[in-house]
């Protein structure tokens, strides 16, 4: 089954904060410089090599990662991304949602999402009292079809200007 690992962003304080993780949860720490990458070193500033650029904690079925690069500029709420690992292939092409720290996969994150929209679509959410087992199947044999029912785009679509300025900022 999928998981759901967090991520961290840290400002050059990666290496202390994981160490710190290491020393409470045990496991295996991974890190990784800037400077281990002689391509990506010579593209930042020299006081960043020592910068942590990737890194992982696993303990059992702990699995931390973090950085000290965060292309985004720091605020409270946007240091923690979260990572979903896969298994298989399957996993991967599988519609998951993740609503309230938890996380839904298949027909049930499918489902999930048709209660929220508007229209008729709320409607099926009520295929929800059928078994996980039996929904699924359909679900599946739907993905497995879909791009002989309904055909491939090799690029995905872009709204037209006017379009655009329906979007809310």
């Amino acid at each position: 089954m999928a998981r759901l690992n967090p991520y961290l962003n840290f400002d050059n304080n990666c290496r202390e904060a994981m160490n710190f993780y290491k020393e409470c949860l045990g496991g295996e720490l991974f890190l990784q410089t800037v400077s281990e990458l002689p391509a990506m070193a010579a593209q930042m500033p020299p006081q960043m090599k020592d910068n942590i650029l990737h890194s992982s904690l696993t303990s059992g079925d702990i699995v931390i990662m973090a950085s000290d690069l965060n292309p985004e500029k720091r605020i409270e709420g946007n240091t923690v991304h979260l990572c979903i690992n896969c298994n298989n292939e399957n996993e991967l092409n599988s519609f998951i949602l993740l609503e309230n720290e938890k996380l839904y996969t298949k027909s049930t994150g499918a489902l999930r999402v048709t209660k929220k929209l508007s229209g008729l679509w709320p409607l099926l959410y009520g295929f929800i009292i059928i078994p996980p087992f039996i929904r699924n199947a359909v679900y599946s044999y739907i993905a497995h079809h879909r791009y002989k029912w309904f055909g491939k785009k090799e690029a995905c679509w872009i709204p037209t200007p006017e379009l655009k300025q329906l979007f809310l900022d």
